[in-house]
């Protein structure tokens, strides 16, 4: 039992690697713990998950309920549509929220098994199953005729990806220009998450397997996994944010971590690594397109922004230094002038 544990809180700190990362002991995570929380915080008191749009439920095309929110529902000149990355929700597009709403309806979803939206079958938490899913989104939120700008941080950003496979015909028309924030076209299984080569190489090797394993027990684990939140809290301090990065905002992404569904987490992970090619971006050059990169991110280093470029050599690239994977959270002002630059040259092209 203490071994399926062990195992049980490795997951929920997202992967094998992880628990060596934060290896040292009770005394070493104790210290590791204080020093984030007495690390000068510029986001402290920031009510993060506080701002609010009129709910509209989505269903999506297999049934399962999706929660949505829209600001700015009287506006049908241009919708922003935002989908978040994977073990978040909506709120982590908190400070854009805030700093966009003057640039049209704004869309903000939780994907299936995160936030406030249902769960779907085990065997839809996968990339292909989200392109749909951003589809009904955009059917349901947006009025027709419309036009659509797609914002996608990580995960999200591969939802982007794969819907523009899925939907090629609705790009340049419908949907008129994207942003890929912190993403990946594949490759995910090679990344190292900054640990030593030969912990890497056996982390991959055995991650997919142990993955499939442990989320046939995920339901177990959910009982369990308040148990390794610490653990959890500094994973996402040491591997999700850049140095330096805000307490409160570090501990706001575990929180958003600790209300998504396990089985969401472990699918949704075994999806993204197992995707040698997520996506070839062969139809996103056909609208505008901003792709945003960060320094320090690991999760999805600068050389998958880069490949990107190359797939999409009409895009837009900006890379964010000083920043991590949660660039939105980390430096949101830079963060919201690049999306507010690429609404602008949106509502540009249109108006030609």
């Amino acid at each position: 039992m203490r071994s399926a544990i062990r195992t049980t809180l490795t997951a929920t700190a997202v992967g094998a690697g992880s628990a060596l990362m934060l290896g040292g002991g009770i005394a070493a995570q104790r210290r590791a713990l204080r020093r984030l929380r007495d690390r000068p915080d510029p986001y402290a008191g920031e009510p993060f998950g506080s701002l609010r749009g009129r709910p509209t439920p989505v269903r999506a095309s297999d049934g399962t309920r999706l929660y949505a929110e829209v600001d700015g529902a009287d506006r049908t000149d241009l919708a922003i549509v935002f989908s978040h990355g994977w073990t978040l929700s909506q709120d982590s597009w908190h400070f854009q929220r805030r700093a966009l709403r003057d640039q049209g309806r704004l869309v903000f979803w939780d994907q299936r098994g995160h936030g406030r939206s249902d769960g779907g079958a085990r065997d839809d938490y996968g990339l292909p199953r989200l392109a749909h899913d951003l589809a009904d989104v955009i059917e349901q939120t947006v009025p027709e005729g419309t036009p659509v700008v797609l914002v996608g941080h990580s995960m999200g950003g591969m939802t982007v990806q794969r819907f523009a496979d899925e939907y090629p015909h609705l790009l340049g028309d419908r949907v008129v220009a994207a942003a890929l924030c912190n993403t990946s076209s594949g490759g995910l299984g090679e990344v190292s998450l900054g640990l030593p080569a030969l912990v890497a190489r056996l982390t991959r090797r055995t991650l997919p397997r142990t993955l499939r394993l442990v989320g046939a027990g995920s339901s177990v684990i959910e009982k369990v996994r308040h148990l390794g939140r610490d653990g959890v809290l500094l994973f996402e301090d040491r591997v999700a944010f850049g140095p330096g990065a805000s307490p409160t905002a570090v501990a706001f992404a575990e929180q958003m971590a600790a209300d998504t569904r396990m089985d969401a987490v472990l699918d949704f992970l075994h999806s993204m690594i197992t995707h040698e090619v997520i996506s070839d971006c062969a139809h996103l050059g056909k609208v505008e397109t901003l792709l945003l990169g960060a320094e320090h991110d690991q999760l999805t280093p600068v050389g998958h922004t880069l490949h990107l470029a190359s797939r999409i050599p009409s895009a837009r690239l900006e890379v964010l230094p000083a920043v991590g994977h949660m660039a939105m959270l980390e430096n949101p002002d830079a963060v919201s002038a690049h999306l507010t630059d690429l609404i602008t040259r949106t509502r540009n092209n249109l108006a030609l």
